[in-house]
């Protein structure tokens, strides 16, 4: 069964069986990884470093064919399959390559199809989750709403079928789940049990089947089931795509008809289309969730993928009132809606409120379930459509993007019988149905006289693609079909198929289409089922081609905006402007659709190409106000979703605000009574208009601060020269930019009172602004950037103490990582311990006698406060994580651990290495968690924490 793809290029069916570990090359265990029992605890400074090294970026990379598959040059292969089609990930072999340049080499390879980055996906939970505990099914009101208790009536277990969840596992132990489950497999912590550490894929596991009818808890809508827990997503929600696409082999390979995926990406990718494709021709329905951004996205929300893909059931979310919930994503690739909030099973053997298209996707999961066990000769294709049909209409009469073809409806979905063309009546133009763009649909022709009439509504101008496939028995002859294209009542293109599964396309404008299917021969009398899918794909914009800078479109050089599209693979638009007379210019990118990530990157010709990426898919990029001077000057723009995205249903819109002439914005400012009043951190510009001009600005300090002074952008061969008055006019400095275009006046420390700048220049210029900047911080403690900082009382006491110093510069830095040579220092000033020397079998290769911290860290391993690393080795300048940090502060204060019985805070489990002394800190009150009672143990400890721990210990 072949699927439709979602780019020009295209993909054959039964892709990928997996990233089998075939040659893998499996990487070493990160240095310094956290010790797993007590006795590992003790060897590493009593602390677990920092957690696990970030992943490398990897790349997936697909043969067209395996036999032309062939070394790489510069790659490294970390993992190979070749059960359905021979896929490769891979990344560069030397970490400091030019990646693009890598990929662009790859991508021209003979016989690659498509290189693509390994992204990361991320569960799709709601933001706002509840906490609740009572274990009584009328907390499930959501049961009624979908038909579930009347369906029980009828059907109400399902253990001849195995229903995979793919998200952050199942709590093995809840007892409302365990006798459910049957083996998975945990992909992020391989060889271990597929144990949940999140919590968000034990809540979607008993909404699918806490045990029913076994008088505790909850109950699934499936009361006896086969549930095979896959652990794809790590303790956050987040793992990559490979691992998603691992997660659904695995399902396939271990015999699951039912794949559950409450995650998704806003990036369509080729290799999840091909997983998506092999699961479909194994027999296996695949279930995901539409995405929760609908009210923060807005306009520009769309439906998530996997969800969006073809043959995959796209899960949107109700409220209680059956009407759609704002927050759920909407789109054509929506195909049922159930409901947004549910009660269900949580981590700990525990129950909860939670809420999202997350929890809606597991419902019409366990629909299907229920379907298969009436029916369980349907295929994939017909259990989706049996869903559809008894669905319960709430929105718009028939299909709408919002809640698809209606609310689930589980009682009438286990008990009708599914019409064998719910289009039908179509036999005439004027009863065409709607087809869903992207989204496989099944149908029939009853005989020759049968037409089938459908609309489409192309959203642009482009081409639309229809995948036809006729469901004939094996061996069966074909009949020729013939597809036909109207706008209005007018043919616009005819084509004739006659050799089975085919792909068309059809030039259309915006707009509403329409589409013919039928016999070519009327006299045929055969009943031919089929399946049939429409993507769009749209024209290329006005300003094409211009993927390269020497093909840039030409703009006149004026404040403007434009409009353009990304139609093809890994487009980039080019824009050239030549400037005749100096000014400024502002660039701001924006789009309509969350699925266009726009970046925004602009040079003047010979120069260097500055890119402005800071803000998240659908967002806006804006440049800093630019001075631009007579030349010419290019403007890109891309689709940074994926460093080769592929063709997106959306446009963006290039502003250009450009200021032809310079004004100085703070005039009159020529006499030092005239003076501009500045705010620090503010950046000013100006203009010396004439040979006289100067600028004067005022700076007003209410305590004793440290100020810096950055006059930069003179233009060149210009130079400027900065002078500075008391409020009697008194010169306290003065300094000049010289040749270099700039000056930097640092660390003057000024106290309370009124201060003049006055600037002046050599010759008058106009056609650039000159920028001033002046930073003052108030002076606290001896230290700049403390002044509203939470830790200030515990760092100035500190200080006071002559405990902590500075780092330089007037700075504390207090967020910088601390150390661990900075936090052995600070406890022995701190508690100033009596030893003497470092005992010669513990000298460490990487601390010499003349380390600044040796002596402490002397102190510190003679006392048993800290120890080094098995490799002989003590990391001064690692930084110390928070469960370090609350370790060597204990010890120094001699605070004895407490043997845990219960886990001192939700993501720290009582076995942890260092649960004893948070357990003792926490007692003490000398320590809390989040909102959510997490101490994130393995996040970077910063120097405002250290100090602050250390104050609150030290001083009680």
């Amino acid at each position: 069964m072949r699927k439709v793809p979602l780019s020009s290029n295209l993909f054959p069916a039964l892709f990928l069986a997996g990233i089998l570990a075939c040659g893998a090359i499996v990487p070493a265990a990160p240095a310094g990884a956290a010790p797993m029992g007590a006795e590992a605890a003790s060897t590493a400074a009593a602390t677990a470093p920092a957690g696990a090294n970030e992943e490398p970026q990897s790349w997936l990379l697909k043969w067209r064919e395996p036999a032309q598959a062939h070394a790489l040059r510069g790659t490294r292969v970390l993992r190979r399959q070749s059960e359905a089609a021979e896929i490769w990930l891979v990344q560069p072999a030397d970490r400091g390559a030019d990646v693009a340049a890598w990929a662009a080499r790859l991508q021209s390879e003979p016989g690659v199809e498509y290189v693509h980055p390994n992204e990361r996906v991320h569960i799709l939970s709601s933001a706002e989750p509840y906490a609740a505990d009572d274990p009584e099914l009328p907390k499930q009101r959501y049961l009624k709403q979908i038909g579930a208790l009347e369906a029980w009536k009828t059907v109400r277990q399902q253990t001849d079928l195995t229903i995979a969840i793919v998200d952050t596992g199942i709590d093995l132990d809840h007892p409302d789940l365990k006798r459910n489950l049957v083996p998975g497999t945990n992909l992020v912590q391989p060889n271990q049990p597929p144990d949940d550490d999140n919590g968000h894929g034990t809540s979607v596991a008993g909404v699918i089947a806490a045990s029913g009818n076994n008088g505790i808890g909850v109950s699934g809508i499936v009361w006896e089931a086969k549930l095979m827990p896959i652990k794809a997503l790590d303790s956050q929600g987040d793992g990559t795509e490979r691992d998603l696409g691992e997660a659904i082999l695995y399902a396939v390979r271990n015999g699951a008809r039912i794949v559950v995926l409450s995650v998704g990406l806003n990036r369509y990718s080729p290799y999840m289309l091909d997983i998506v494709d092999y699961a479909e021709s194994k027999g296996v329905l695949l279930i995901a969730a539409a995405g929760n951004d609908g009210l923060t996205q807005g306009d520009k929300a769309a439906v998530k993928y996997p969800a969006a893909y073809p043959t995959v059931l796209g899960v949107g979310g109700v409220k209680e009132d059956n009407t759609p919930d704002s927050r759920s994503n909407p789109g054509p690739e929506v195909d049922l809606a159930a409901p947004w909030h549910v009660y269900t099973t949580g981590i700990g053997g525990r129950y909860k409120q939670e809420d999202g298209t997350s929890m809606a996707a597991p419902q019409v999961a366990a629909a299907a379930a229920l379907i298969w066990a009436r029916y369980p000769a349907l295929a994939p294709y017909q259990v989706r459509e049996l869903l559809r049909q008894s669905a319960k209409d709430i929105g718009p009469a028939g299909f709408d993007t919002q809640s698809g073809y209606g609310l689930l409806q589980i009682n009438k979905a286990v008990t009708m019988t599914a019409k064998s063309d719910r289009f039908e009546p179509n036999g005439s133009r004027t009863s065409a149905k709607p087809l869903p763009a992207g989204k496989q649909i099944s149908a029939m022709l009853a005989g020759g006289n049968d037409d089938d009439w459908y609309t489409f509504d192309a959203p642009y101008d482009g081409t639309i693609t229809i995948d036809f496939e006729e469901l004939l028995p094996e061996g069966a002859s074909v009949p020729p079909i013939r597809i036909s294209h109207y706008s209005g009542d007018k043919l616009q293109a005819s084509t004739e198929m006659r050799l089975g599964s085919r792909m068309v396309d059809f030039t259309v404008k915006k707009g509403r289409q329409t589409i013919l299917v039928q016999y070519m021969n009327k006299e045929n009398d055969l009943k031919l089922p089929y399946l049939m899918t429409t993507m769009f794909r749209m024209k290329p914009d006005s300003y094409e081609s211009n993927d390269k800078s020497y093909e840039a479109y030409t703009l006149q050089p004026r404040s403007q905006t434009i409009t353009g599209s990304f139609h093809q693979l890994g487009d980039r638009d080019w824009y050239a402007v030549t400037f005749t007379q100096g000014g400024t210019l502002s660039l701001r990118v924006s789009t309509n659709t969350v699925r266009i990530d726009p970046e925004l990157a602009i040079q003047q010709a010979g120069q260097t190409l500055m890119s402005y990426d800071e803000e998240p898919e659908g967002a806006s990029e804006q440049s800093p106000v630019l001075t631009v001077s007579p030349g010419k000057y290019y403007i890109r723009i891309h689709n940074a979703i994926s460093s080769e995205a592929s063709p997106t249903i959306g446009t963006y819109a290039l502003k250009m605000d450009y200021i032809p002439k310079y004004v100085d914005p703070n005039e009159p400012n020529d006499k030092y009574y005239e003076a501009l009043s500045t705010s620090s951190g503010t950046e000013y510009v100006g203009v010396i208009g004439s040979a006289n001009d100067v600028d004067w600005f005022q700076l007003r300090l209410n305590a004793a601060s440290i100020v810096d002074m950055n006059l930069f952008d003179v233009p060149t061969g210009k130079m400027m020269k900065l002078e500075a008055y008391d409020k009697k006019q008194k010169l306290l400095f003065t300094q000049s930019t010289g040749k270099t275009g700039a000056l930097l006046v640092k660390n003057k420390v000024l106290q309370p009172g009124v201060y003049y700048i006055k600037l002046s220049a050599n010759s008058a210029f106009d056609k650039q602004y000159y920028r001033l900047k002046i930073q003052a911080d108030p002076l606290i403690a001896g230290f700049r950037d403390i002044s509203s900082h939470w830790s200030k009382d515990a760092i100035v006491e500190m200080s006071r103490l002559g405990i902590v110093n500075g780092t330089g510069d007037y700075k504390f830095e207090p967020n910088r990582p601390i150390t661990r040579a900075e936090a052995v220092a600070m406890v022995i000033k701190a508690y100033k311990p009596i030893v003497f020397g470092m005992p010669v079998d513990i000298r460490f290769k990487d601390l010499d006698y003349d380390h600044w911290a040796y002596g402490a860290v002397a102190k510190a391993v003679q006392k048993g406060w800290i120890k080094g690393f098995p490799d002989g080795k003590f990391r001064p300048e690692q930084p110390v994580t928070r469960a370090e940090m609350a370790l060597i502060v204990g010890n120094a204060d001699g605070v004895q651990p407490v043997r845990p019985v219960v886990s001192p805070f939700a993501d720290v489990g009582r076995t942890h290495w260092a649960a004893p002394m948070l357990i003792a800190l926490k007692q003490k009150g000398l320590i809390s968690g989040t909102g959510d009672n997490d101490f994130e143990p393995s996040k970077k400890a910063s120097r405002a924490e250290f100090t602050t721990i250390l104050y609150r210990v030290y001083r009680q």
